[in-house]
């Protein structure tokens, strides 16, 4: 979903450029299981600034930039002119990526993203597909039990069906094709990770059959 005014101002603030430069980025740098991955995919790409970090600390030659809010686009086409066709923009939902073929991907980001989706198991299933077998998901999300407290309610605008603990996460990734090799939690704030999509994949049958199950937890 569209951010709020209040969420689009933090987003391209400098309190949020530092944490994703000095805190996010570096701590899953470390948590990567490859020195390198060549083709990536960010999604929610936001003014930019991800995909640097992609460049920088991984390695990567070709970034795919997505969003759904066309003014943030803009701001990354602006930001990453430089770069030229080493980083293509697509204006995509996370829980539909019909522009990217199947097994396209050695990595994809999404740095604080999925917990703005409406259904975030669909945005997994998605992440899923596009990843090359051995293929590697880094997550960065804040969590259910930030998202339902009363100030962050008042100034944002989080769907339920992007709300989730550290545990319905990982659990959710573990069943659906992916093996979590790295996970750092911060109470009930924050989920920063790492997962592998293990060499079977997750076919478009599994993933629906799980997703059917946890629905009914």
């Amino acid at each position: 979903m569209n951010l709020n005014f209040p969420e689009r101002l933090m987003t391209n603030s400098p309190m949020r450029a530092f944490l994703q430069k000095n805190v996010e980025g570096p701590r899953l740098r470390a948590m990567a299981s490859k020195t390198r991955y060549p083709v990536c995919l960010e999604l929610g790409c936001g003014n930019g600034r991800g995909v640097r970090i992609i460049m920088k600390l991984f390695g990567a030659e070709k970034v795919t930039a997505t969003d759904i809010d066309p003014a943030q686009l803009d701001r990354a086409k602006n930001r990453l002119g430089p770069f030229g066709d080493k980083v293509e923009f697509r204006l995509e939902s996370a829980m539909d990526l019909a522009l990217e073929p199947d097994g396209t991907y050695d990595a994809v980001f999404a740095f604080g993203v999925i917990h703005h989706a409406e259904d975030w198991r669909k945005a997994i299933r998605e992440i899923c597909r596009v990843l090359k077998p051995g293929g590697e998901y880094f997550f960065d999300e804040l969590l259910k039990g930030f998202l339902q407290s009363p100030p962050v309610r008042a100034a944002t605008r989080h769907p339920e069906g992007g709300m989730f603990t550290a545990e319905e996460f990982t659990g959710h990734l573990s069943r659906t094709g992916f093996r979590v090799a790295d996970r750092w939690k911060w109470d009930g704030i924050w989920l920063l990770g790492s997962a592998i999509k293990e060499a079977a994949g997750c076919g478009t049958t599994r993933c629906g059959r799980n997703e059917r199950k946890d629905e009914g937890r």
